[in-house]
């Protein structure tokens, strides 16, 4: 087994055991650090920072220069404990060889197999409840995920990742459409409208390159799954819209005080949070330095006690947007560097042509809006190693399934 396959393994490891206990994560991931400074003495390996590093590098710099001016000093330092993969990920995949487009396949076809499992053990123990109970709330949204206590957003997001790796990578088999049949009934029962939403748009305007079994026409295809999925979700899952729709944008930018009983619909929370922050700049002058990294949830909190917005959103919610969350905590230039990030990204995905990759970046760039994805370990390992790996790939080569994945097994 040469060291690009323990490399690959290890990093398929770390992002099919996200879902468990984080410590499961975190082991592999010190495995794979480990095997890295090892691999770098052995090979005297010199160091290949690229710009995709730096940026991030720099983001984490960022971090922890705002210790300086922070809030709260002790907020802070936990966050950039939280943040520190911004540092060590870049650093590591400096010493790591290049992947080819074989290695990419290996470690996200691998990825999509567990997901396949953890839709089966999810789907399985919803059925389960359904059937000693008589209930099917544990088939959907949070409940159905909450055997091991996880967040439907972020299962949601591995999980499309896995869909779009069978629709851009794959080629047509009985496996790959039974595994892409069985992801996509999962993400329905999660219900997230952002990835849903986001999801067939994409596919709209990407298509993808799996052959599904009865589809001709790829485009009506797609037409015919957004009406049939509206239809469904406005008969048996009238808040998916009812959420997604903002009515009341204009009492919600204007409205000094929220009486005991005001609902806020999640568009309608977000709008209200970032009206904060505009004020946050407008009255703290925020817009370079931010309050400091992880410290603006108090700010957060006297705002809503401010305005009088009923108990339980501003101690349970944070911005829900992950530029929003960026720009309050470390200012404009923070701001600047993640959109840097996904420029970069985007502006090689383009270049090669990689539908799979522009997917997976456009939807994390998507998701940023509604999410603070970063805000949580899961949400920062998942992203920063599949940016990572993804820019750390070298070509689009075709291959030749049955030959060239043996070398990684």
């Amino acid at each position: 087994m040469n060291s690009k396959t323990i490399f690959a393994h290890l990093i398929v490891i770390i992002l099919c055991s996200l879902p468990l206990p984080l410590i499961v994560s975190t082991i592999f991931y010190a495995a794979l650090i480990l095997f890295t400074i090892y691999f770098a003495i052995v090979n005297k390996v010199k160091p290949n920072f690229q710009s995709f590093n730096l940026v991030l590098i720099l983001l984490f710099a960022l971090m922890v220069l705002s210790y300086t001016w922070t809030i709260n000093k002790d907020l802070t330092l936990i966050g950039i404990g939280r943040k520190s993969a911004f540092l060590i990920a870049p650093i590591m995949f400096a010493f790591i060889p290049n992947f080819k487009t074989i290695d990419i396949k290996y470690i996200f076809r691998y990825f999509s197999y567990v997901m396949g499992i953890y839709a089966i053990f999810f789907i399985g123990m919803g059925l389960f409840h359904y059937l000693t109970t008589g209930s099917l709330s544990n088939l959907t949204h949070h409940e159905l995920v909450s055997p091991l206590d996880l967040n439907r957003i972020y299962v949601s997001l591995l999980t499309v990742v896995a869909i779009f790796h069978i629709l851009y990578n794959e080629k047509s088999s009985r496996t790959n459409v039974v595994l892409l049949g069985l992801l996509f009934i999962f993400l329905v029962l999660l219900s997230s409208k952002t990835i849903i939403l986001t999801a067939l748009l994409l596919l709209a305007i990407l298509g993808f390159r799996i052959k599904i079994p009865l589809v001709k026409n790829k485009k009506i295809f797609i037409a015919v799954l957004i009406l049939v999925l509206g239809f469904g979700f406005l008969k048996f899952n009238p808040r998916f819209y009812s959420e997604l729709i903002p009515a009341k944008y204009s009492e919600v930018l204007t409205k000094n005080d929220f009486e005991k009983n005001y609902y806020f619909n999640g568009s309608e929370l977000r709008i209200l949070y970032t009206r904060f922050l505009y004020e946050f700049e407008k009255e703290q002058n925020i817009f370079f330095t931010g309050f400091g990294l992880n410290a603006s949830q108090e700010k957060l909190n006297e705002k809503c006690i401010q305005y009088r917005v009923p108990d339980g959103y501003g101690v349970e919610f944070n911005f829900h947007n992950q530029y929003n969350q960026i720009f309050a905590e470390i200012g404009i230039f923070g701001l600047l560097l993640l959109l840097s990030i996904f420029y970069l990204g985007l502006r090689k995905a383009f270049k090669a042509t990689d539908r799979f990759s522009i997917a997976v970046l456009l939807m994390f760039a998507s998701l940023f809006l509604t999410e603070s994805v970063l805000n949580r370990q899961m949400g920062i390992y998942f992203f920063i190693f599949v940016y990572v790996v993804l820019s750390k790939s070298t070509n689009k080569e075709p291959i030749n399934d049955k030959k060239d994945l043996k070398v990684l097994t």
